[in-house]
């Protein structure tokens, strides 16, 4: 049984970056980087230059270049580069300055996909917090109608398991316990005091009075 589990371990990694690979995806990854080194031995060794962009992560994967033709422009140019020096095909070579233009609008190119993806990332953060927001208040004006016959503000909660943080049971608000001695473990009911809120700001402040 050990021994089975050691040969599945083999066969796939941890997944830690949410892609499973299996051996099949190591043989065709190696494939890759044969094929990259050969291209880059062969073009050296005819002493033309390379078209490589600094952000295309060649260097990181053991200098594979030309491997991936349709989906990163400066490997088109590499595969362009190997077909005339190698084949005669398509045309002279580049030049070490056409090279470096075909560098520098890859590098373009690169960054700018890294600046869209982060503005793509900060505007879904800011929708969720956008949402989370509006979410609370409205939690609130529930809690405050509640609060209307309670004279102690006293009302059940529960524990997120967040840093003391629980939630106002059956109405979803949140808000940081005050008066706790340590720390509140992850689904611990008590029960806690209303001492601030503000629904319109999505405010709320709550002290512990006692654990359930």
């Amino acid at each position: 049984g050990r021994r089975g589990s050691n040969n599945k371990q083999q066969l796939s990694d941890d997944g830690r970056d949410g892609f499973q690979r299996t051996r099949g995806h190591k043989l065709v990854d190696n494939a890759l980087d044969l094929y990259g080194f050969g291209v880059s031995s062969l073009l050296r060794r005819a002493k033309v230059p390379i078209p490589r962009a600094s952000g295309s992560g060649a260097l990181r994967r053991g200098g594979r270049v030309a491997s991936a033709p349709l989906r990163r422009y400066i490997d088109g140019m590499a595969q362009r580069q190997a077909l005339s020096v190698l084949c005669g095909y398509g045309g002279p070579p580049l030049t070490k300055n056409e090279c470096s233009k075909a560098n520098q609008l890859a590098d373009k190119a690169n960054n700018a996909i890294t600046n869209l993806r982060s503005l793509k990332s900060t505007a879904t953060s800011a929708m969720k917090a956008t949402t989370a927001s509006s979410q609370q208040q409205e939690a609130l004006r529930l809690l405050q109608a509640e609060l209307v016959n309670k004279k102690n503000r006293h009302i059940p909660a529960i524990s997120t398991g967040r840093q003391n943080e629980v939630s106002i049971m059956g109405i979803g608000a949140t808000a940081k316990c005050r008066g706790v001695k340590g720390t509140l473990k992850p689904g611990k009911k008590v029960m806690v005091q209303v001492r601030q809120l503000d629904a319109e700001k999505g405010t709320l402040s709550v002290s512990l009075v006692r654990d359930n």
